[in-house]
């Protein structure tokens, strides 16, 4: 997509990253023993043996090796994990059995809790949120600590961190321990978060697609007036986290996160420009400009205002629920056209790129973490398992199946649109002339589910394998509305941040206060039952309940990412 950030490395640290690659590679050869050689090596999709470090051959020794993996599951389409494809596949090429513990749909929680207390637990965890953190889980005997063991049993995974300083500051903690394999991404995904328009009305009105603030409200007061639309503007507050991003961060603001602005942390929401932004929401709900039951609207209402033409826009969309959107509305009126729409500037000629400094942003790291117990006995075992998700063969198993079931290569280059960026290198000279088609058992699915119900059998179940976000089958207007809603740099949004375990104490005891007054005071400041005036006496309140000692530990959190 044109608006992705490519990475570029100087020349100098394209060799440096070379070299570090080596070495790591280095390091997971020696650990082969002369069982792993080519004569009894598995064989690759395509039957040829493998060698080398981070390959199928160093998978000899483990043939028939068992494995346990707490793995939470849910799925209308399949009845168990090993139904997946993915799954059945890594046991044909690796040779390791898995067992697979899922927990009760709905109470992952409190399984993971129950276990993690049991002390019985599986070679392989995904973590739920332990308690004080990964680092406290490695302090208490509870995960493994990798750092040592990922450069001689998993190269795939420490050759992708040494791609970009930025992967491997992301995959470990402030002191530099690695407890986790991460779902990792080599390249910016595009965001997946904005506001959408109806072009069709516009159109109808003789109106052009609102850029400023102005301009929107010129426009909805013509949603209003003269399409007697009964919500000019969908504004989910309740239900869709960000919704408010698009227009708060105009204001460079925030409807509820913490700001890194060039080094500073401050809280959004008791900014000035907050302040601004919940002026602009009042006097749009004065004027019936935006819903006003945006302080209940679910998710199923919200697809029946949008759908059946009754919202003429979008405060923020979400790819997942544009892409219906975009399509559904044509089934019963062919004229609806939804269109997605830049963020909104203050001024005309302001440019969103550069001006623009809050929004849904994504990180090279997702954030799925993939942990080992310390109490492990198949230590080694586990790490080539799980490294094999970041080889290219196992990007390729994971991003899309199994060749020759639920994708063929056809001929064609791999498009920015679908993720050229996030191919890895040994890949890079096929995609430039080939790229991967999902079959139609994702896309016309024998049994009638969608694609985005069939990918339970067909593609990766997984939380962290090196990811590629644009993987999947999207309506063209998806590509369209990530296109424009990756236009603002976005650099105060903060990055994964680490905490120590007595920082979540703090946040659990200063945060759940802060969280609950602010939304209950943003509803009354939008809807005029706390006048806009009494904005100071909101901040004063706000920094009573300690936001000050939390801008202060994020501000610690922030120099401690820096300095990794």
């Amino acid at each position: 997509m044109k608006k992705m950030k490519k990475l570029g490395l100087p020349l100098s640290s394209g060799i440096l990253v070379a070299s570090m690659v080596l070495s790591l590679a280095a390091c997971g050869s020696n650990t082969n023993n002369s069982e792993n050689t080519s004569d009894n090596a598995p064989n690759t999709p395509d039957g040829t043996a493998t060698t080398g470090a981070g390959s199928l051959a160093d998978f000899a020794k483990f043939q028939g090796t068992k494995l346990t993996y707490w793995h939470p599951f849910s799925s209308t389409y399949i009845k168990s994990i090993n139904d997946n494809m993915v799954v059945q596949e890594m046991e044909k090429r690796t040779g390791i059995k898995v067992d697979y513990i899922t927990p009760p749909s709905g109470q992952e929680s409190d399984a993971f809790n129950l276990m993690i207390a049991s002390g019985e637990l599986p070679d392989i965890i995904p973590d739920q949120g332990y308690k004080g953190g990964g680092l406290k889980a490695v302090q208490d005997g509870v995960y493994l600590k990798l750092n040592d063991l990922i450069p001689k049993y998993a190269p795939n995974y420490a050759a992708v961190l040494a791609q970009n300083p930025d992967f491997a500051k992301q995959a470990k903690e402030d002191d530099g321990t690695i407890w986790s394999f991460k779902m990792l991404q080599t390249d910016e995904e595009p965001s997946w978060a904005g506001p959408a328009i109806r072009k069709d009305y516009l159109d109808e009105l003789g109106l052009q697609v609102p850029k400023t603030i102005d301009d929107w409200t010129n426009v909805l007061k013509a949603l209003k007036d003269k399409k007697k639309l009964e919500t000019p503007m969908l504004l989910q507050l309740k239900s869709k986290f960000g919704a408010a991003e698009a227009f708060a961060g105009t204001f460079g603001s925030s409807y509820s996160q913490f700001l890194n602005k060039n080094g500073t942390v401050v809280y959004g929401p008791i900014e000035p420009g907050f302040k601004d932004f919940l002026t602009l929401m009042n006097q749009w709900y004065k004027e019936g400009l935006i819903d006003k039951d945006f302080a209940t609207r679910d998710d199923t209402s919200a697809d029946a205002q949008v759908t059946s033409g009754k919202a003429g826009a979008v405060a923020v969309a979400f790819y997942g629920s544009f892409g219906p959107w975009a399509t559904s509305g044509k089934a019963t009126n062919p004229d609806y056209n939804l269109v997605p729409t830049t963020y909104p500037v203050l001024k005309e000629g302001d440019d969103p790129a550069k001006t623009i400094h809050v929004g849904n942003k994504n990180w090279y790291s997702k954030g799925s973490d993939i942990a080992i117990s310390a109490k492990s006995k198949n230590v080694e075992a586990a790490l080539r398992w799980l490294d094999y998700r970041y080889s290219a063969e196992g990007f390729m198993l994971f991003n899309y199946g199994v060749e020759g079931v639920s994708y063929n290569w056809v001929d064609g280059p791999v498009e920015q649109k679908d993720g050229s960026g996030f191919f890895p290198p040994a890949l890079s000279e096929r995609i430039k002339t080939q790229h991967p088609e999902f079959t139609d058992l994702l896309t016309k699915n024998p049994d009638g589910v969608d694609f985005w119900t069939a990918i339970d059998k067909y593609k990766s179940l997984y939380e962290a394998y090196l990811r590629n976000p644009l993987s999947y089958v999207m309506a063209p207007e998806v590509y369209d509305a990530m296109d424009k809603w990756s236009t603002p740099e976005k650099d105060y949004n903060m990055p994964p941040l680490s905490s120590t375990d007595e920082e979540v104490k703090v946040n659990a005891e200063v945060m759940t206060q802060i969280n609950t007054y602010r939304e209950e005071m943003v509803y009354k400041f939008i809807m005029g039952e706390e006048p806009i005036d009494d904005f100071d006496q909101y901040v004063a309140q706000i920094k009573k309940m300690g936001i000050d000692k939390m801008i202060k530990i994020t501000q610690d959190q922030l120099e401690r990412y820096n300095n990794r």
